[in-house]
């Protein structure tokens, strides 16, 4: 039984992790296009994502001029 607890608690936490990671937003606030996750940038509401890397970039140099529509979040 001990040797069945460390990998699952280990599993548990990296599934934490990625899904703390995941972007708020599902569409570019840059482009309006839809969002791609592997394009992020984290902030203080939590982790932004971009259609490429150029809006990513954009983004960073002035991230009060766009606005992020946040996810609908399922009832």
């Amino acid at each position: 039984m001990k040797t069945l607890l460390a990998p699952l608690l280990l599993s548990l936490a990296m599934t934490a992790t990625v899904f703390a990671a995941w972007p708020i937003n599902d569409i570019c606030p840059v482009d309006d296009k839809p969002a791609r996750p592997i394009y992020r940038v984290k902030t203080d509401e939590g982790f932004v994502a971009f259609c490429c890397t150029d809006c990513m970039q954009t983004f960073a140099k002035s991230p009060g001029k766009y606005t992020v529509k946040k996810k609908e979040v399922a009832k």
